[in-house]
């Protein structure tokens, strides 16, 4: 898919407290996924999107940097 068919807007403003709310709930979400054993393509997706917004959070695996 290229970017002129992407139907998400390259730039978004959220508020902090939404960004965490939906990193936790995708967070969640490939948890779940993972303990179901599921949809590993899926899987791998979401652990992309999170190590995503992690990076542009300033975000490491112990918090911020």
């Amino acid at each position: 898919m290229s970017d002129a068919d992407d139907p998400v807007p390259e730039n978004i403003v959220l508020s902090l407290d939404d960004i965490f709310r939906i990193l936790e709930a995708i967070e969640d979400a490939r948890l779940e996924l993972r303990e179901r054993q599921a949809a590993p393509g899926l899987q791998d997706e979401l652990a992309t999107v999170i190590r995503i917004l992690h990076s542009r959070l300033g975000l490491d695996e112990g918090g911020a940097q």
